[in-house]
Parts: C-alpha cells; structure tokens; sequence
C-alpha cells in the first residue's frame, strides 16, 4: 500500500487502535491520529507540493469516513 493513498490512511488508523487496544473510535483518537500523520505528511515526507496535497485531502477523507462510521474493530 503506497503512502498517502486513502487506504494507507484507513490501515494506520486502524492500527493505532489496535496498538493502543481501543474498541471503537472516537474523536479524541481521531485528533491525536489525525495530528501524528499530518505531521509526518509536512514535515517527514519529502515530495512534491501537489503531492503532499493530495496527502492530505487522502487524509482528511480517510478520517471522515473513519469517524462517520465509528465502527468497532
């Protein structure tokens, strides 16, 4: 899975849960999610402008799916 795309995105918010052994999702752990990988979007990853853009919009509907669902693990 390449990084940036939607489901990179959905997988490492789901193994944050898993590794921190959170059953549902919630908005706190969405932030702290959301946080941890838009810094690693502007600051770690290095390419392209247009590319770190769409990084992010990835991102941005990554966690709205995630947090519309509020699915369990």
């Amino acid at each position: 899975m390449l990084f940036g795309t939607v489901e990179y995105f959905e997988r490492e918010i789901y193994n944050y849960l898993n590794e921190n052994q959170l059953k549902k999702i919630s908005e706190d752990s969405l932030y702290v999610i959301t946080s941890q990988l838009k810094k690693e979007i502007l600051y770690d990853f290095v390419c392209d402008e247009r590319i770190r853009l769409e990084c992010l919009e990835n991102l941005k509907y990554a966690i709205s799916m995630m947090s519309q669902s509020k699915e369990a693990i």
